[in-house]
């Protein structure tokens, strides 16, 4: 999979959890963070950012980024390249 994350531009490639730690390793301070609280974070963000709720499904780091980056596809926040 290739998406490119609207309004910044970024693109990343690869599964779902593979986008996700190439997301993380850009975010300034989430060398620390577990994926879930990287997710948990993101989701948090758009939340006050945007009003809007990403409803995660999932218990392993992969499932959840899975649903995040479904999400964000679904929401028109990435698009596949």
């Amino acid at each position: 999979m290739r998406i490119e994350v609207v309004g910044d531009g970024h693109v990343f490639q690869g599964t779902p959890q593979q986008i996700l730690m190439q997301m993380k390793s850009l975010a300034f301070g989430a060398e620390h963070m577990s994926m879930r609280e990287y997710i948990e974070g993101n989701v948090a963000n758009i939340a006050r950012g945007f009003g809007i709720t990403f409803k995660l499904v999932g218990e392993t780091d992969e499932e959840l980024a899975e649903s995040f980056v479904q999400q964000m596809l679904d929401g028109g926040y990435a698009r596949r390249v």
